[in-house]
């Protein structure tokens, strides 16, 4: 805005507010409300209504008006770069949604394992503890006493597929660009939001559609023949046991599950026990419900499956518990500690706190970090 002071009275240009206000939007990316108060501030008249006014404000900002003048301003017709707000409010959108996947990808980073690009079933997947003792010093050393989810996660599969995990290659680094396949043993999509969003438009809800949208991508980019021809082999493989379990009606989630009682597998009881392993499930009765690292996905799908036959996918299940307020004591560190995961625009039930305690002095643990926070009664 063109404001030169003479004494008390200010000069408003009325082309240049209009294109402080178009480059607040289309470039600053400034919220809508704040574009819209510039240009109502120079609409003083009472010749229009206030619904008109706005309406001239989206002409301005689309660029197919203007105002013209100083002080006294007149409203013109523009056109020469006309920009439909419409495409704008697309690309909010999409960033929008791009960082709830993001944020998605670090509360639930096992919903974006492709499974198909592991070297073998992440469901036999070991404790990270399990596989490598001994080293437990190291690992704190180079990662912390406590992991964020994703790194925790890849840690997890890297160490499934050596021997041992030599203390020598314990750094943040021993998973690097050069070292690590195209696909990441599964693990891509976690840097790849926006494959994500290219892809299901949003977060996973249905790991099936993904696998399938999946299949789809890397065929296309197998027969372009854009890839490097390790990248290129790795994904045919993917592809192959894809479409085997397409062809067999294998894949997770879609055939009917195996009625619980019939396997003695700790993911597949879905009675309460009296905390069997220090991963589970704690509804809001207190109750809590074993499970094996990584096993919450399978615990909460058979859940579900036994009180109402909704056959729901993993992914799907778990979120549906955890929003129903169950508590969730997931995710350890390299030496076995877990945590208290709780939805946060709820609290817990006193059972629920509880039944935290209960875990601690089960486990012989100092304290179940998560619980903290809701001891304030």
């Amino acid at each position: 805005m063109e404001a030169v002071k003479r004494g008390l009275s200010y000069s408003v240009d009325g082309e240049f507010v209009c294109d402080l206000a178009r480059r607040w939007f289309w470039e600053e990316e400034r919220e809508y409300e704040k574009c819209e108060q510039l240009l109502l501030s120079c609409l003083m008249t009472d010749q229009v209504t206030l619904e008109e006014k706005k309406r001239i404000v989206v002409e301005i900002l689309e660029g197919r008006k203007k105002l013209v003048g100083v002080n006294t301003l007149s409203l013109v017709d523009d056109g020469e770069c006309v920009r439909p707000l419409y495409e704008k409010i697309q690309v909010l959108r999409k960033k929008e949604l791009i960082q709830r996947i993001s944020d998605d990808m670090e509360r639930r980073p096992l919903a974006y394992v492709d499974r198909y690009s592991c070297p073998k079933n992440p469901d036999e997947y070991e404790p990270v503890s399990d596989l490598i003792p001994g080293h437990a010093r190291e690992v704190r050393e180079a990662f912390g006493d406590r992991l964020d989810p994703i790194t925790e996660l890849r840690l997890w599969a890297y160490s499934n597929e050596v021997p041992l995990i030599r203390s020598s290659r314990l750094q943040m680094g021993f998973w690097n660009d050069a070292a690590r396949p195209f696909l990441d043993n599964g693990l891509y999509l976690l840097e790849r939001p926006e494959m994500v969003y290219d892809l299901i438009g949003g977060p996973v809800s249905d790991s099936a559609e993904l696998e399938s949208r999946l299949f789809d991508y890397f065929q296309k980019l197998i027969e372009e023949k854009k890839m490097s021809d390790a990248a290129t082999l790795e994904m045919k493989h993917r592809n192959r046991i894809y479409k085997t379990a397409v062809q067999a009606n294998i894949l997770p989630g879609t055939a009917e599950p195996d009625r619980p009682g019939n396997s003695d597998q700790l993911n597949r009881k879905t009675d309460p026990d009296d905390f069997l392993s220090e991963y589970g499930l704690i509804d809001r009765l207190g109750n809590y419900y074993s499970c094996s690292f990584g096993g919450h996905h399978t615990k909460a799908h058979f859940i579900i499956w036994s009180r109402n036959r909704e056959d729901l996918s993993f992914d799907e299940a778990l979120d549906r518990l955890y929003t129903e307020g169950w508590a969730i004591v997931r995710n350890p560190d390299p030496c076995g500690g877990v945590f208290f995961d709780f939805r946060g625009d709820m609290r817990p039930t006193k059972k629920q706190i509880d039944a935290a305690f209960t875990h601690m002095i089960k486990f012989n643990e100092r304290t179940l970090p998560g619980v903290e926070k809701y001891l304030d009664e």
